[in-house]
């Protein structure tokens, strides 16, 4: 009996050391996840790079891997899908212990306007910090004290100067000759955990409050940072929808996928990859880093190559 329960404890420990291990490499090594998708509205191919929920990581000094990786593939332009910095929640019951970071974010955006176009869209840790500076027409900002605020503002200013240079799509279309590209800003209220509620509804009636109905004729590009309304959006007129926010479900398991998302939903199929939904696709980018729970397995962080062709 003894001998069964070291046993025990020897293969639990194995076992914690090999995930840890695993989980260590798998965060610390981007990996290239090619997509192409086709459609007849298109007259010529263009191929991007698409990033997102960074984080706050770094892939070596000054994320120079992640760089070297990007210009390997000698994209068109870089779309970022948000979640770049780590703003956390504040909760009441808690003493408030500021954990925030945007330095690593900043760098990287300089870096990568400087080469390249870029196109940006807000994530919900973005819009957090925005919200915890008083911003996004917050009437309740006496909900964080004034050290939070102060703190906060300083960050979204030094944010709003990286992004000079850079077209940030806050609700707003920009033009190409054959296809359209739109950032959909999707308030907080819809990032809430899900554990135990249903989701908020998003209707036709709440998207066309912030973005017009996409002109048919044109390939339509629309940046979503959760997948969680891709129908909705390629119902609207999509047709591609760009998503983050689920970090491939943090632990992808062989036969059931994905383990979890960070609005705490178990085993949902649209976590990474390519999904077709009637005319549309949805492309889900595993993402480039953690906050909350800071492990990856099976699920290595993703720059997604995107080519669009006739």
């Amino acid at each position: 009996m003894f001998s069964i329960v070291i046993n025990t404890i020897l293969f639990i420990l194995i076992f914690v050391i090999i995930t840890i291990t695993m989980s260590n490499w798998e965060r610390n090594n981007p990996k290239v996840y090619r997509y192409v998708i086709q459609s007849g509205k298109l007259n010529k191919a263009h191929s991007f790079v698409y990033i997102s929920d960074l984080h706050e990581k770094e892939f070596g000094e000054n994320n120079e891997k992640l760089i070297e990786m990007i210009d390997e593939l000698n994209p068109e332009f870089i779309i970022i899908g948000g979640d770049l910095i780590r703003c956390r929640k504040v909760s009441d019951s808690a003493k408030y212990k500021d954990k925030d970071k945007i330095d690593v974010s900043l760098k990287l955006l300089n870096d990568l306007k400087s080469k390249y176009k870029v196109y940006f869209s807000y994530g919900n840790h973005e819009l957090r910090l925005m919200d915890k500076a008083g911003f996004n027409d917050c009437n309740e900002t006496s909900k964080y004290d004034k050290y939070i605020q102060d703190i906060s503002l300083e960050r979204v200013t030094r944010l709003k100067q990286a992004l000079e240079g850079i077209k940030v799509l806050d609700d707003e279309t920009v033009s190409f000759s054959d296809f359209d590209l739109t950032g959909f800003t999707l308030p907080l209220d819809y990032y809430r955990p899900l554990f135990m509620r249903t989701k908020e509804m998003l209707t036709e009636e709440d998207i066309s409050l912030h973005i017009s109905k996409p002109d048919k004729d044109k390939f339509n590009i629309i940046l979503l940072h959760t997948p969680m309304y891709y129908k909705e959006m390629i119902d609207y007129g999509a047709d591609l929808v760009l998503s983050g926010h689920y970090h491939g479900g943090t632990v992808r398991l062989p036969g059931l996928g994905a383990l979890m998302t960070p609005q705490y939903q178990f085993f949902v199929k649209e976590c990474a990859g390519e999904f077709k939904y009637k005319t549309g696709t949805l492309i889900d980018t595993r993402g480039l880093g953690t906050h909350s729970i800071n492990i990856r397995i099976n699920d290595r962080p993703e720059i997604s190559f995107i080519t669009i062709e006739p």
